[in-house]
């Protein structure tokens, strides 16, 4: 996820969702779930203290400053309805019944090709494309804005202090990973500004880092640090974390 709004946008899109779905006569939520609520605050994860010093340009750094890991933040049940959503969505998308740059699902030629991917709320253009058109957020193309229950996970995160209320996605792209499907080393775009995350679901993987990423085959690649991404965990990067290392997630053992 990435992008930035304003907190007064945030406050009036958010305002009255619900991961929960649950509400009292007030418009609130009900005492017992504000107290699970403030259990499972209490027990997030938060390390921010990520450490792998490498030679930049002559000088000694952190190559991980900025990466911040949050776990426990999406339960096994907000898990699955957010999972059921995104079926839902690709099942639309093969019908065509998404605008046509937010579904993308590439044949599977070769091992570590063919990731399903869904744009919500801006077009990036991955690579030159037929109308010329530079790898970037592409400003004329519409697709598909941010669908409800994603907002209510973006509401979530910015509540449970994971998301800096002064920087706020406005986009989303989901990837949909069948067994053995990757993403290659890369620095995320400029377009999209930081910091940024990404969010979890149905099986653990590796996203490894370094400013040298090896490719030692089809979806095999190798770096000096590897983060293991538990279930209903969000990853930030920010800093050295997102500009100067490069990342990339090697062939995943199982969909994700």
């Amino acid at each position: 996820m990435g992008g930035r709004r304003s907190l007064d946008d945030v406050a009036d899109d958010l305002g009255s969702l619900s991961l929960g779905g649950s509400v009292d006569a007030g418009g609130g939520k009900p005492a017992a779930e504000e107290e699970d609520e403030a259990v499972r605050l209490s027990k997030l994860g938060r390390k921010k203290d990520f450490k792998y010093m490498e030679r930049v340009r002559g000088r000694l750094i952190n190559v991980l400053e900025g990466l911040e890991l949050h776990t426990g933040v999406f339960s096994a049940a907000e898990q699955r309805r957010i999972v059921n959503c995104i079926y839902d969505f690709q099942e639309r998308g093969r019908k065509g019944q998404l605008r046509e740059r937010t579904y993308s699902e590439p044949r599977k030629w070769m091992r570590g090709k063919g990731r399903v991917t869904m744009q919500f709320g801006c077009c990036y253009n991955y690579a030159m494309d037929k109308d010329g058109n530079p790898p970037g957020i592409i400003r004329d193309e519409e697709v598909d804005p941010i669908p409800p229950l994603l907002k209510q996970m973006i509401k979530r995160m910015v509540a449970w202090r994971v998301l800096s209320p002064t920087c706020v996605p406005n986009s989303c792209i989901v990837n949909i990973y069948d067994k053995d499907d990757c993403i290659p080393p890369h620095i995320d775009h400029h377009d999209f500004l930081r910091p940024f995350c990404t969010v979890s679901f149905l099986s653990e993987c590796n996203i490894v880092f370094g400013t040298e990423l090896k490719i030692i085959g089809p979806g095999d690649f190798s770096g000096c640090a590897s983060i293991p991404l538990p279930l209903g965990s969000v990853l930030i990067l920010s800093g050295n974390g997102a500009d100067v290392a490069k990342h990339c997630v090697p062939a995943v053992p199982a969909r994700r």
